[in-house]
């Protein structure tokens, strides 16, 4: 297992820049907080080249300080603000056939399970690592990743069809799937999420998974729709009980909180990635007392 230094020629983008840039709303990025801090699973999906692990490094930041932080893959591109953030990569022997000494995704995935992490973060989803990450989520610990699909129905497929074969029932352990485009809009080429959508479950009646859209991009006015208000299983049912919120659409009251954050982030031009870090770890811990501004 061969592991890096944390020196990295570039810093990664804050979700804030992201936001800002108009990839999705402040909104779509206080759900994504509310979310991955109360560990949730989530696919960050898209074709190549449409910024998928930009948007990966950027949400690592609302996982609270005090996780931990195991991330596996191939080429060295997840960046993790976290004290405690172990990145393995595989390793080749360069031989043509399989080699004692390869160190697979799926090595790594099987190694990350018996470390116990508040987090597991595999680069990128392709092969039968799925089927290791997809039992990480069954047993509870939740995985943030990339993969490659432009819709969470070719998600879907693609999960259920070789060399993933995750059982479509087994579907329903990733909780929520983003889905990011390149696009071109008056002659420049930009990111823009499509959507966000939130798995249900299996229904036994359809025989297929039940997805619920959250967030869906109008490319018309370039504006992001909120279809999930008073009408989120993820928020109401899972994140709400998690973060210790009673009344069940109480939760969009918090969620409206976080949005102004992140707004008043973007209006004094906080973009630095370890400092936005730094204002949703204090969120965490302190709550509004914790944001060194007011909103």
């Amino acid at each position: 297992m061969l592991f890096r230094s944390r020196k990295f020629s570039a810093e990664p983008l804050s979700i804030v820049q992201i936001v800002a840039w108009g990839t999705m709303s402040p909104q779509m990025a206080a759900y994504l907080w509310m979310s991955l801090e109360t560990g949730m699973s989530l696919f960050v999906c898209g074709e190549t080249a449409s910024g998928k692990t930009t948007t990966l490094n950027g949400i690592t930041g609302f996982m609270p300080s005090s996780f931990k932080i195991y991330s596996v893959e191939d080429t060295p591109e997840v960046i993790c603000p976290h004290i405690n953030w172990l990145q393995a990569l595989t390793r080749s022997s360069g031989k043509d056939e399989d080699s004692d000494a390869d160190i697979t995704m799926f090595d790594l995935l099987k190694a990350a399970l018996r470390s116990r992490p508040n987090y597991i973060v595999p680069g990128e989803i392709r092969g039968e690592e799925g089927f290791v990450a997809f039992q990480a989520m069954q047993t509870g610990l939740p995985v943030l990743s990339t993969f490659h699909a432009g819709s969470v129905r070719s998600m879907l497929q693609r999960l259920t069809g070789e060399p993933i074969n995750i059982p479509p029932q087994s579907a329903s352990n990733l909780n929520i799937v983003l889905i990011q485009q390149a696009v071109r809009r008056q002659g420049k080429n930009l990111r823009r999420d499509l959507n966000i959508s939130e798995i249900e479950g299996y229904s036994r009646e359809s025989k297929g998974v039940m997805t619920r859209t959250m967030f869906e991009w109008n490319p018309v006015n370039d504006s992001f729709d909120f279809k999930g208000m008073y009408n989120s299983y993820i928020l109401e049912e899972m994140v709400a009980t998690r973060l210790g919120i009673q009344g069940k659409k109480e939760i969009y009251d918090e969620l409206a909180l976080r949005t102004k954050i992140i707004e008043e982030m973007i209006k004094r031009e906080i973009f630095d990635f370890y400092v936005c870090f730094d204002i949703f770890s204090k969120y965490h811990e302190f709550g509004i007392t914790g944001i060194p501004f007011t909103v």
